[in-house]
């Protein structure tokens, strides 16, 4: 309800500071244009004439299947509705909130304006968030042909968009090292088959990353931009004492391999790690914009269920921040454009960069509590399959 009244009062898109509120699934758009750009016998990878914003196609040519379907700009209205209505059953789906609270808790996280951000642009994540969802649920049963095919599903989303590279982490999930190994070879198998038509592609994406840069950036290079830092040891410096930080936490806290869980604690731990790996990911490969979060309704089920020793503390905190972040820069847009904006100028300009300080402290610190979990789980994993070699998988009990 919250997203069609978004569409019904565009208002809402200019307010929050989503902007674009004449065009409607923009990033959607800018997809289909590449592919009837191909069609044309056009170089995608040039500026394309067929998109508002002459954006070239940085993607790989597997994007180039819709066009073999006959879907160009011209279906962009209803495929975008298709593509957002089934992200909004599959981000319950995979959540499965199992009480009022929770159902909240999801609630608050897909009317966000982050979430809003995505959804107003039906950005090509959303496909990756799909794709990579079927294969989490492929992942939970331990059948040999299920995790194949999660494997495959995983390793196209990487074809897709590159950075869900990131779930090969998820191949720590294994119950042995040759089946990590056999999972690794058939997660390259399919980059390797892809590479033709994506190489052309990652080298025109280094030179047309999105730079957002006032409200919605996301990215570890955002903070020293924010405080005025143009080079680069504005954002290393602070990564590098994170890494330390987390590498530390993970040394004292890597337990012994637990004796066993019940299957569901397994996949929710796994599709946590996941949105981790995501988040975490995207926030050091580069600057993009705060539509990345949508992998944070993986991290949900698993923050819900910790209990309340340190890790329950940590989970707690890990969720406050997901929601500060998620929300902040949208909230704080409102204010100023609505309130403080028409009042005075200069106030609002200081409260937006105040805002905007604010908004990447709270990411970072996010980032570092992802960070900290990813290497603990990495360690755990990692010595489980060390000690044990044939068989290192957390058992369900």
């Amino acid at each position: 309800m919250v997203w069609s009244a978004c569409f019904l009062f565009p208002a809402v898109w200019v307010a929050t500071g989503i902007g674009e509120a004449n065009r409607p699934f923009l990033d959607l758009y800018a997809l289909l244009a590449g592919c009837d750009a191909a069609s044309l016998g056009l170089n995608p990878l040039l500026p394309n004439p067929l998109d508002p914003y002459h954006r070239p196609f940085g993607f790989s040519e597997w994007w180039f299947e819709l066009a073999r379907l006959g879907w160009g700009r011209k279906d962009t209205l209803w495929l975008g509705t298709v593509l957002i209505v089934v992200t909004l059953v599959a981000a319950v789906a995979m959540v499965r909130p199992a009480n009022r609270r929770e159902q909240y808790g999801l609630g608050l996280l897909l009317i966000s304006p982050a979430w809003l951000l995505a959804v107003n642009r039906a950005n090509q994540d959303l496909v990756v968030f799909l794709l990579v969802s079927l294969g989490l649920v492929c992942f939970r049963r331990s059948g040999r042909l299920a995790r194949a095919l999660g494997v495959i599903l995983f390793a196209a989303a990487a074809v897709l968009k590159y950075f869900p590279l990131v779930t090969l982490v998820l191949l720590l999930d294994f119950r042995t090292r040759r089946g990590v190994l056999a999972g690794f070879a058939l997660y390259v198998l399919v980059v390797l088959l892809a590479w033709p038509g994506l190489e052309p592609a990652l080298r025109l994406a280094s030179q047309h990353a999105p730079s957002p840069t006032w409200l919605y950036a996301f990215g570890a290079p955002v903070l020293g931009r924010d405080f005025s830092q143009e080079s680069w040891l504005g954002w290393l410096v602070p990564a590098g004492l994170m890494a330390v930080w987390a590498i530390r936490e993970a040394w004292n806290r890597v337990p012994a391999t637990p004796a066993g869980q019940p299957a569901r604690e397994c996949s929710m731990e796994r599709e946590f790690i996941c949105g981790a790996a995501m988040i975490v990911g995207v926030f050091f490969l580069g600057v993009s914009y705060l539509y990345k979060l949508v992998f944070a309704v993986w991290l949900l089920p698993w923050l819900w269920r910790q209990g309340v020793d340190t890790e329950g503390r940590w989970a707690r905190a890990t969720r406050g921040l997901v929601l500060v972040v998620v929300w902040l820069e949208g909230t704080m847009a409102l204010v100023l454009n609505l309130v403080v904006g028409p009042w005075s100028q200069p106030v609002a300009l200081g409260l937006l960069k105040a805002t905007l300080v604010t908004a990447q402290l709270c990411t970072w610190a996010l980032v570092a509590c992802l960070l900290r979990y990813l290497l603990i789980y990495v360690g755990r994993r990692g010595r489980a399959l060390w000690r044990h070699g044939g068989s290192g998988e957390l058992q369900p009990s």
